[in-house]
């Protein structure tokens, strides 16, 4: 199924949690000059226009990131995030995935982003053929520090499957499937599950729904991933795995009506050092700035 369109979702709570993560995860691999391999599964448009009619519609990122740019202040942790988002903000756009990883990301790393939808990889083509916004300048040497992406009009599990292990070993997966059906949970699960046997050492980012009618489906997802992670213990060596969720309503039946989506996570294969530590502090912070609902939590799966 290919209905989903993200520019009716873009910036809202589950943008801020996955992006607000993404950034920390990009900036523990950036504190080593090696180069680093990304992969971008689902990568949609890339970059999205806040004034589009179907974002206005939902009036979701008015909700999730323009709360944030509003603020008077936030914890070091999201600085970067937030002024990623400033940035394009100011040229009426929010900044998917793609645009996060290729503003932060250098030359020398490889990046490799996947999109099936028809529409939206044309989008994207276009997308990263444009200079980042991020770009301080105009001039070539600003340009030339960007990454240079792979883009492919495949599955993003497809792309795992042939790109992993990648040549250059330390790097990041991130996946965010829709999850219009029950496969995208299933398949999810299946595709990390391997990339960790293949590559063990990869950091492995899910972002996930959290719905209320699709619990049992989260469930399985998680004992799949952490059942394939100890099971490869024994041969591959031990990998952590961590789940931060953020909550801006309360967990129960939806009223007819009002948003299925109560929150979402995030989990993460082998998290870099501090991680944790890190979202301990933004998680409590997005809880009180985006819902007076909100609650979060994080814990060990593995």
């Amino acid at each position: 199924m290919l209905s989903y369109r993200h520019a009716f979702h873009a910036g809202n709570h589950a943008d801020v949690l996955k992006h607000g993560t993404l950034v920390l995860i990009l900036e523990s691999l950036l504190k080593k000059d090696k180069p680093f391999t990304a992969f971008d599964t689902h990568a949609g448009a890339g970059a999205y226009r806040l004034d589009d009619e179907r974002l206005a519609q939902t009036g979701e990122a008015a909700r999730g990131v323009q709360r944030l740019l509003a603020a008077d202040s936030v914890p070091a942790e999201l600085e970067r995030y937030v002024n990623l988002c400033r940035t394009y903000a100011a040229h009426g756009m929010y900044p998917g995935s793609p645009e996060i990883m290729r503003s932060l990301m250098r030359r020398t790393d490889k990046l490799f982003l996947s999109e099936l939808h028809t529409t939206e990889i044309e989008v994207l083509k276009g997308t990263v053929q444009c200079r980042p916004l991020a770009a301080e300048t105009d001039t070539a040497a600003d340009s030339d520090r960007f990454p240079i992406p792979t883009v492919r009009h495949t599955s993003g599990f497809a792309l795992l499957n042939a790109a992993v292990p990648p040549l250059v070993k330390r790097g990041l997966i991130l996946t965010d499937p829709s999850y219009e059906t029950d496969g995208d949970y299933t398949d999810a699960a299946a595709a990390l599950v391997q990339a960790h046997r293949k590559w063990n050492t990869g950091i492995m980012a899910l972002w996930y729904p959290l719905l209320f009618h699709r619990r049992r489906e989260l469930q399985q997802l998680k004992a799949t991933i952490t059942g394939g992670v100890r099971s490869a213990a024994a041969k591959l060596g031990e990998s952590s795995v961590i789940c931060a969720e953020l909550c801006v309503a309360p967990e129960k039946e939806p009223e007819p009506g009002t948003p299925r989506l109560y929150g979402s996570g995030m989990l993460i294969i082998n998290p870099p050092y501090q991680l944790e530590e890190q979202l301990n502090v933004v998680l409590p912070y997005l809880s009180n700035i985006l819902s007076p609902e909100g609650n979060w939590r994080i814990g060990h799966l593995v």
